[in-house]
């Protein structure tokens, strides 16, 4: 991973945790190597979020496209049950964080959200329906996003 990625990266955990700061108290940023990039605590609950960050779009497309796994230097490139709770999508040009619950991600390698959706996506109401998803016994789909 070459020094400029790594700086967006790092700017897209930095900016999910002040968008998560404005909810929560408790906003931890964990050291690289971790399976979360975060921990939150919301309503007396910790949550391990992973933050995926894109600075373009995906090329030829009018959509953006985050690679669900870990870094290709891991053997094992899927996050396993348990590691993270939630999937922060930071497309970086908007400022738009779309939070994802991980119960729709299992052994998933992408997400794809439209480019119009992530212009017009409010960082926190879709924080809510994230956690809401995962109060929840039955999974229920995301309407502004695909697979």
């Amino acid at each position: 991973m070459s020094r400029k990625t790594e700086k967006i990266g790092r700017h897209g955990e930095y900016y999910t945790a002040s968008i998560l700061a404005l909810e929560s108290d408790t906003v931890s940023i964990l050291p690289h190597g971790s399976h979360a990039d975060i921990i939150f605590e919301l309503n007396n609950t910790l949550y391990k979020c992973q933050v995926k960050t894109k600075s373009k779009k995906t090329k030829g497309h009018n959509y953006w496209k985050f690679d669900l796994r870990r870094g290709s230097h891991t053997k094992e490139r899927y996050y396993q049950q348990g590691q993270i709770d939630i999937y922060a999508l930071y497309a970086q040009p908007y400022g738009s964080i779309v939070f994802l619950s991980a119960r729709h991600t299992k052994q998933v390698a992408s997400y794809i959200i439209k480019d119009h959706e992530m212009k017009i996506n409010d960082s926190q109401m879709s924080l809510a329906s994230a956690i809401a998803d995962l109060s929840t016994n039955e999974l229920q789909p995301n309407c502004n996003s695909y697979w």
